[in-house]
């Protein structure tokens, strides 16, 4: 004789199945929304590390341009800065006829890294604690943090002083030359950093000296700069012309 099943037994199995299901779509559910919250969770460090790499270009740029200037001196042009700096021979910054040069050369040397870290002896009082006076528990190092900064000339006239084409990518004759700044934050062992490329064209606005032409007789000021409204003649490649000291 076969015994068939009872209606209690069939709703056991019905309700087994119904709980089953419950706890399938539950971990689905949560599964994915792991997944959801990891990858958020990757974009936001990237947006963080890139901002930190951003920032670090933004410094090594203001640094580069301020050491520029001052290199610079008074010359009219940058030939003269082009020609001492160290040429970069890396993978990815072959120039070619204008060369990347370094600018802000490492602890290391030309092809070393600048650090942005953050050295807690060196902060003032008042950046170690907040506006009410609490003083903060730790700092934002930023050891992982670093920036190169290089110059490449742009593209302009041949220098007529010096026309041999090797040379032309140091020799700078419209007073602008390219800054590029890259910023770089160091992620954990095997894992690819997060950079930042910053490039600016500065200009030489140094300007060559004028002087007015005075009397040497009726001189007054310094330097014989009095103007005593007569003519004054100049020589000019052998030939005497005449200047009028009026309007």
């Amino acid at each position: 004789m076969v015994q068939r099943p009872t209606t209690r037994r069939r709703q056991g199995g019905f309700t087994l199945l119904l709980a089953m299901g419950v706890v399938t779509m539950v971990t689905l559910a949560v599964l994915l929304s792991y997944g959801v919250v990891s990858r958020e969770a990757e974009v936001q460090g990237d947006g963080r590390r890139y901002k930190e790499a951003y920032f670090a270009a933004e410094a090594g740029l203001a640094e580069g341009r301020e050491a520029m200037r001052i290199r610079l001196g008074t010359d009219q042009t940058y030939s003269g800065v082009l020609a001492v700096l160290p040429v970069v021979n890396e993978p990815g910054l072959n120039g070619g006829d204008r060369p990347f040069l370094e600018v802000l050369e490492g602890p290391g040397g030309a092809g070393t890294w600048n650090s942005l870290a953050i050295v807690e002896e060196d902060l003032a009082p008042a950046e170690r604690q907040s506006p009410t006076g609490e003083a903060f528990a730790a700092f934002p190092l930023q050891e992982n943090v670093r920036y190169r900064v290089f110059a490449r000339d742009d593209e302009d006239p041949v220098d007529p002083t010096d026309p041999t084409p090797a040379n032309q990518g140091i020799r700078d004759t419209n007073k602008q030359v390219w800054l590029i700044a890259v910023g770089e934050v160091v992620g954990p062992a095997n894992s690819r950093p997060t950079r930042a490329v910053i490039h600016a064209l500065i200009t030489n606005e140094n300007a060559p000296a004028v002087t007015r032409p005075g009397s040497g007789s009726d001189s007054g000021g310094p330097e014989g700069t009095h103007d005593s409204g007569e003519e004054e003649p100049i020589d000019v490649e052998n030939e005497v012309v005449v200047l009028s000291s009026t309007p």
